[in-house]
């Protein structure tokens, strides 16, 4: 058995006993009830009428829920008392009301997983209907129990954020690298969306005239460039280094190395050889006057146009 902290065997098994004692006395009452309305309709009409408005008036005039004393009725019809259980609950006869094979099921004891005793509760009732149970027992339980509480977004990031300030929590989560994964993404598509809305904001903010931009453009940049007098190429080449320079600092923080394999990590490697030699050219025709790429280029940027 089970105890609670605090509790020592004896102390905690005679409130148990108690208990026990208790729930059976009330599971009495519970199917007497319910008798009490098989008897007063025995040898009259028992349409749906005239049963809602028997259970209906006893119920009123003997101080009763109406719901609560139809409940029992159901009960008592399902379970004659040739059929029932004294030392089983009256809840664990209501759970198995509608289990066909109830009769059966009710003589043999299942295994309660909380005490380690072979005995009927509403929690082994409820998981033979195939119903939730009250109280779960195991992880998938648990973790089905937590989905239903937190089927709000909002709900779920609190508890989340919440549960992150363990830090056995974190350290579980960042050695799953299924979890890890799932952040990165979540992370990329943050600022997928931060970067979508400032583009819909400068496309939509109104522009008097075309001074106001390069004004605008100018206080972002190097300050020795004169932008009213700048080649449109060279204003859309720097606005490009702009939005490289801003995508790698947001991206290159979520790298997490020790999660690639060596086939991933080449791939990225091999983008940083391309990039630089981009890079060489471009310094190249600026320097020199010469756009022209060589060959080795020439030769890399066919096979990346072939892929």
């Amino acid at each position: 058995m089970t105890l609670p902290r605090g509790y020592t065997k004896t102390e905690w098994e005679k409130y148990v006993r108690k208990g026990r004692k208790l729930i059976n006395q009330k599971s009495g009452i519970q199917f007497a009830l319910g008798d009490l309305v098989v008897d007063a309709l025995e040898g009259h009409t028992r349409g749906h009428g005239e049963v809602g408005e028997v259970v209906e008036l006893l119920a009123h005039q003997i101080g009763a829920n109406a719901s609560t004393l139809r409940e029992y009725y159901y009960v008592a019809c399902q379970w004659p008392a040739e059929k029932r259980r004294d030392d089983v609950c009256w809840s664990v006869h209501a759970r198995l009301a509608a289990v066909r094979s109830r009769y059966v099921l009710i003589r043999k004891d299942p295994l309660d997983p909380i005490t380690g005793e072979h005995r009927w509760t509403v929690n082994e009732a409820e998981r033979v209907a195939h119903r939730r149970p009250d109280t779960p027992t195991n992880k998938e339980e648990r973790l089905a129990h937590t989905r239903r509480l937190l089927h709000n977004d909002e709900d779920a990031a609190a508890a989340v954020t919440e549960m992150l300030g363990r830090p056995e929590v974190r350290s579980r989560l960042v050695s799953d690298q299924h979890a890890r994964h799932l952040l990165r993404e979540a992370q990329y598509e943050h600022w997928r969306q931060v970067d979508r809305e400032m583009e819909a904001e400068v496309e939509l903010a109104p522009v008097e005239d075309a001074e106001e931009v390069e004004e605008t453009a100018a206080e972002t940049a190097a300050p020795a460039l004169r932008y009213q007098e700048a080649p449109l190429e060279i204003l859309r080449l720097i606005g490009s280094f702009a939005s490289f320079f801003v995508s790698l600092q947001r991206i290159i923080p979520e790298i997490h190395a020790q999660d690639y394999n060596e086939e991933t990590k080449a791939a990225v490697l091999d983008n940083v050889h391309k990039a630089r030699m981009l890079l060489d050219w471009c310094e190249s025709a600026i320097t020199t006057g010469r756009t022209d790429m060589d060959k080795a280029l020439a030769s890399l940027l066919e096979d990346e146009e072939g892929e």
